[in-house]
């Protein structure tokens, strides 16, 4: 599925484009045609925005709900990684200092 922000920026270039095709087409003016691309990118743009709006509300999407267990499983396993990796490295350091004292 699809992220919202992809659906809306999919929007953005194809109201550009659309707006430039139709300005070029209907104006000879270079003030019009920039006019009628910005007015039909803001046109696609509102509409996408809200379409995706409506259908993120009334679809059920359990599949975007938080799962906290399996987020606490994940974050105290990184947090055991990191404690791991904290501790070779602070033992790489001593064996340096030890190296340093040495000479």
């Amino acid at each position: 599925m699809l992220k919202r922000e992809n659906y809306v920026s999919f929007a953005i270039v194809v109201g550009f484009f659309l707006g430039l095709v139709f300005g070029v087409a209907k104006f000879d003016e270079p003030e019009l045609m920039v006019l009628w691309t910005i007015l039909s990118t803001m046109g696609i743009y509102l509409i996408v925005t809200v379409s995706v709006s409506v259908y993120y509300i009334f679809t059920d999407s359990n599949d975007a709900k938080l799962h906290k267990e399996k987020l606490e499983e994940s974050l105290e396993h990184y947090r055991k990684e990191f404690d791991r990796k904290e501790q070779e490295v602070e033992s790489i350091r001593n064996f340096i200092k030890s190296l340093q004292g040495i000479d």
